[in-house]
């Protein structure tokens, strides 16, 4: 009898619920909002000019930049965005992971003490995903979104 309980509960939640889990567009638009707004911030401090003093140092700011993009790409990817934004969604979080492994790339040159950090970030800056997220950004804000720092 508990169990049947617990199933008929069960059944009530995920009817209240609605049973698509898709995100509004309002609840869509805050979360692009704040992870953009947590990755541009921690990319900041990076991209500050003289704000580094070593590689070294370098190397330790380009690791919580990365950080901070790998929380926005799995928050982004466990989001279950509108319909009529989903391969957008799903695009920008490849350009993000696409930015993570750039900055995994970046870290490890700078962290070595190799000044071919400048090669490495122009190759990230010159990633196909990256230009592909750049459009879904567009793309998402012709649908009307407001996509705060992204679209920057």
């Amino acid at each position: 009898m508990k169990r049947l309980s617990l199933l008929v509960l069960l059944a009530v939640l995920v009817a209240a619920c609605g049973g698509s889990g898709r995100m509004s567009k309002a609840a869509y638009q805050q979360k692009l909002q704040v992870d953009s707004k947590a990755v541009q911030q921690a990319v900041t401090t990076i991209t500050k000019s003289g704000a580094s003093t070593s590689l070294a140092d370098f190397a330790k700011k380009v690791d919580v930049a990365e950080a901070a993009v790998k929380t926005a790409a799995d928050d982004l990817s466990a989001a279950k965005p509108p319909k009529d934004v989903a391969a957008d969604n799903a695009t920008i979080v490849t350009a993000l992971r696409t930015i993570q492994t750039g900055f995994e790339k970046l870290k490890t040159t700078a962290a070595a003490g190799s000044a071919a950090v400048l090669t490495a970030a122009a190759a990230l800056e010159a990633s196909p995903q990256l230009k592909a997220g750049e459009k879904a950004v567009a793309d998402l804000k012709a649908k009307g979104y407001k996509v705060g720092i992204l679209g920057s």
